[in-house]
């Protein structure tokens, strides 16, 4: 087997608090998951591209958003997987006290237990 990958894929593609506004939406699948100095982030391919620094992607980085952790939390489910395949939606932001809004987020997962469950015992 030979693998190659390069960290900067999705490094400088993250969807962060400037990509998000209430109504905006992102389809795809879950293809990798890793960890950040603040936690679990997932890089993801997109069904439709979204524009990031000035380019249309399908790769894009999903990080460890507190509106996210709710969202996730609210469906039952405590992190995201490899092979999930989402539907993620920006429903408001709300104010805090650091300067920054809460994103919240409405998520749709859909997974496949088999797939899951392979990803899970590889280390993914």
């Amino acid at each position: 087997m030979k693998a190659e990958g390069r960290s900067g894929d999705v490094a400088n593609n993250f969807l962060g608090s400037d990509f998000w506004r209430p109504g905006v939406h992102i389809r795809g699948n879950v293809m990798r998951q890793f960890e950040s100095a603040n936690g679990p982030c997932y890089a993801l391919e997109l069904d439709s591209p979204v524009e990031l620094n000035g380019a249309n992607t399908y790769e894009a980085a999903l990080g460890n958003l507190t509106g996210l952790r709710m969202a996730l939390q609210a469906a039952g489910i405590e992190d995201l997987r490899v092979g999930d395949r989402i539907y993620l939606e920006c429903t408001e932001l709300q104010p805090t006290s650091k300067g920054n809004p809460r994103i919240d987020f409405k998520i749709e997962i859909e997974r496949d237990q088999a797939k899951s469950a392979n990803a899970a015992a590889a280390g993914n």
